[in-house]
């Protein structure tokens, strides 16, 4: 199965919250492959401390409320197959929440302009996107696969760093530059 299909077929899984769905069948399908230097992606995880993930957030809405009313954010990795020297994400605020139906709204943020932060704990991984292994047409189904893998990972990052995010009040989705595969946090309004 491509990373294409893979991703229509995990979709409503990932709309659901259903993160560990989602990391499975990516996992299965790439074990699936013959192996690779790619497969140590099943390996690993980003190992960023969700509350400092969180206090960034928070730091960013603090600062950008003060500007704006914001109703939505998002967060999206860095081109990370083309970039393997740093792995990291961007905050984007904005004055609007238009769905997931038609994400290009998504272009037209409010917010100013932020320091990513570095992403850890898949540094093995950037080590293979980075070596000769990336430019070998056998391996172009297992990097795309792994590549899924990689932005499921992300948005679970994300997913257990939002309910630790004090200045949330809105939809929070989160995906990687490229990727329509949107996770969407929707903080409790009680809080």
């Amino acid at each position: 199965m491509d990373s294409y299909e893979l991703e229509k077929q995990i979709e409503p899984h990932l709309r659901e919250g259903d993160l560990d769905h989602c990391t499975k069948q990516v996992r299965d399908a790439l074990l699936r492959l013959p192996n690779s230097p790619f497969h140590i992606a099943t390996e690993l995880d980003f190992t960023n401390d969700p509350a400092i993930v969180a206090q960034h957030f928070d730091t960013f809405l603090t600062r950008e409320r003060a500007r704006f009313d914001i109703r939505a954010v998002y967060t999206e990795t860095n081109g990370f197959s083309i970039n393997p020297d740093c792995w990291y994400f961007d905050l984007f605020a904005y004055d609007v929440y238009a769905g997931l139906e038609d994400v290009y709204w998504l272009a037209e943020w409010n917010s100013s302009d932020t320091q990513g932060m570095a992403l850890t704990g898949m540094e093995p991984l950037q080590s293979v996107y980075d070596s000769n292994s990336f430019r070998n047409e056998e391996y172009s189904e297992t990097i795309d696969l792994a590549s899924l893998f990689v932005v499921v990972r992300f948005q679970a990052l994300i997913s257990r760093s939002a309910p630790l995010m004090e200045q949330l009040k809105c939809p929070l989705l989160a995906t990687s530059h490229d990727y329509d595969l949107i996770f969407e946090y929707r903080p409790d309004p009680q809080t």
